[in-house]
């Protein structure tokens, strides 16, 4: 499905251009259709099929006359019977669906504007023949390239009153420099019907141009409507601009908000049990509200995003120039107020009024007193402490040099011990990211500092506390100390101390062995795979430097455990001795895989724990019988 958001001076023909392309009826309250202005957001849908395909989806889905829209809205309109080329009822193919969010044109309701235009990627941008480009046009404009919208078509109507030409030139003029500049236009009249074809092969040709949306992206609903409707409840509609919600799903407002389950799905009014992006969605949820109500609020995949009340931004337009702390900022369909502190540069922090899951690369209008002053661009949602006076400027030199897009190299650089999750809750793609231990990520100047300051701290030769020096180097996790040992010194009993040839191990093997070793303690016999190795950088040479050592014992080629396995996987085999027992009953009672059973049984064959007899049956020695009862 493509959606699309209107956008342009009030009384500039927007809803008049919806109704003759899509044959609905946008404005949805009676105080609407009575004064003759959008005061709130309307929702139409039609079908555009390539142009080859033929004309058939020009006139809407069937049955939209007096058929509820997909915010339990009557959706009215009037048309002939449908032409008998028609495919029969039913939803359209969802790649020629389109749907249009119809937004008010009145500079009393731009909050109203940017809620429905925010989580829109394109637009249907209308300029009249008869009025020209007036100062909401230049207001939506300025908000459209604000939220970085670059796709879209130029729209000059009412083409049948005068000439489009100097109406569609000053337009150019006033889009020139912005990302909306080269919009592709159309000139129509929704009386006559000219140029509706032209426009109908403009978008879908405009189809063809947008991005694909990620699939598998978690989900971020910004709510424009919610209400409670009988029989479904608590109802909420939205642009769905990635990733897929279906029935069942659990979505969360915040970590510290209800928990909503989606018990009913539609799509432009139909049922559907599963919905991907980009849609325009109502769902019906099982669950409470938050306090101030679900519109403008995100419905998030748990665990997905991070909600922040402080963002540090880069800052554009008239913003920058301004005096004022105290702002406005939309984002999706949330408006908060906010008080920004600016720290030079083009760039400032922001302390929102309410929490927003915002990630790195949001872009968001900034208003004061109900007009647009500018944008704000989000490069960290969760920035560090910053203090009075010439720190600002410190955070200024490091924001400004920041790309304005998620980078897994830069966050790690800048942030220097970071976790993978808190990573990816602001948008960055971790998917390449190599952990040291657990899932913390180092740069490497953290990298040289801590290896720096445990060769200080030892050395005379004497033995240092490695938790005091944990709290001096102040590291978040034990782990990482472990990790980050320089080669020459090793972890003992809670003390730091010179290595001895054993403990001179590079120290991703060092890791890997502590991990081993964890794991055996809490009974499992634990091997990497050899992909795991190659992902740990760990070869031949770290293995049988581990092996020499006495930290690893080698099964086969390709299995390596902790030195305490093989004993510890003889004492579970002692309730089978009463009868030969199979290697399958010999891993089921080791809880491992067939890729470490079969080496760890002859190891233990080979060491004179197990004898193997016909059939492939083991049993166990009397040594080991003998060891265990005088145990």
């Amino acid at each position: 499905m493509m959606v699309l958001a209107t956008a342009g001076h009030v009384d500039h023909g927007k809803s008049a251009l919806l109704r003759a392309l899509t044959g609905m009826e946008p404005d949805r309250t009676e105080e609407e259709r009575r004064r003759g202005l959008s005061i709130d957001l309307g929702y139409v849908w039609t079908t555009i099929p390539d142009a080859e395909e033929g004309p058939y989806g020009a006139e809407g889905p069937d049955g939209a006359d007096g058929t509820e829209g997909p915010d339990g809205t009557e959706a009215r309109g009037a048309r002939g019977p449908a032409p008998a080329d028609r495919p029969a009822p039913g939803r359209p193919a969802p790649d020629h669906r389109v749907a249009f969010v119809d937004v008010p044109g009145h500079e009393r309701f731009l909050a109203t504007m940017l809620a429905g235009a925010g989580p829109v990627p394109a637009v249907l941008f209308a300029v009249a023949a008869d009025g020209g480009w007036m100062p909401q046009s230049q207001e939506h404009a300025t908000a459209l390239d604000a939220l970085g919208v670059r796709e879209g078509l130029l729209v000059v109507t009412r083409c049948d009153l005068a000439d489009p030409g100097p109406a569609l030139a000053r337009a150019r003029t006033a889009l020139a420099g912005t990302g909306l500049a080269e919009l592709p236009a159309v000139a129509v009249s929704a009386r006559t019907g000219q140029g509706l074809g032209e426009l109908r092969t403009a978008v879908a040709a405009l189809r063809n141009r947008l991005p694909a949306a990620r699939n598998d992206a978690p989900v971020r609903l910004w709510a424009d409507r919610a209400f409670a409707r009988p029989g479904h409840g608590l109802v909420v509609t939205g642009t769905l601009t990635e990733g897929s919600i279906a029935r069942g799903d659990i979505l969360h407002t915040g970590p510290e908000g209800p928990s909503l389950t989606v018990r009913g799905l539609e799509e432009l009014g139909c049922p559907t049990g599963r919905s991907t992006g980009p849609a325009r969605v109502a769902l019906s949820l099982r669950g409470d509200a938050p306090r101030g109500g679900l519109r403008g609020t995100a419905l998030c995949t748990p665990g997905t995003f991070t909600l922040t009340g402080t963002a540090d931004v880069r800052l554009a337009g008239a913003v920058l120039r301004g005096a004022s702390p105290r702002l406005t900022v939309h984002i999706g369909s949330a408006a908060v107020p906010a008080e920004v502190r600016r720290f030079g540069r083009g760039t400032a922090r922001l302390v929102l009024g309410r929490p927003l899951p915002l990630r790195i690369g949001d872009r968001m209008v900034v208003t004061q007193h109900r007009r647009v002053v500018g944008s704000a661009l989000v490069l960290d949602p969760v920035p560090p402490y910053v203090g009075p006076r010439r720190a600002g400027g410190l955070r200024a030199e490091s924001l400004a040099a920041h790309p304005g897009t998620p980078d897994l190299g830069h966050e790690t650089a800048v942030r220097g011990l970071v976790r993978t999750g808190t990573l990816s809750r602001i948008g960055v793609d971790c998917a390449e990211a190599a952990p040291v231990a657990g899932d913390w990520l180092v740069s490497a100047a953290e990298r040289r500092r801590i290896t720096g300051a445990v060769t200080e701290a030892t050395a005379d030769g004497e033995p240092v506390d490695a938790h005091s020096l944990i709290r001096r180097l102040g590291l978040p996790d034990r782990a990482l100390l472990a990790a980050l040992l320089p080669a020459e010194r090793a972890l003992r009993e809670g003390r730091i101390v010179r290595a001895d040839r054993t403990d001179a191990l590079p120290a991703a093997t060092r890791a890997l062995v502590a991990a081993l070793e964890a794991g055996l303690a809490r009974g499992e016999f634990l091997a990497p795979t050899p992909a795991e190795l190659a992902g740990l950088g760990i070869g031949r040479r770290e293995l049988a430097l581990a092996v020499r050592a006495g930290r690893l014992i080698r099964l086969s080629e390709t299995v390596h455990v902790a030195p305490g396995v093989p004993e510890r996987a003889a004492d579970a085999l002692v309730p089978l001795a009463e009868n030969p027992f199979t290697v399958s009953e010999a891993r089921i009672r080791w809880n491992v895989p067939r890729r470490i059973a079969l080496p760890l049984i002859e190891h233990l064959d080979h060491t004179g724990v197990t004898r193997r007899g016909p059939d492939d049956l083991r049993t166990l020695c009397p040594t080991r019988l003998t060891r265990e009862n005088s145990t």
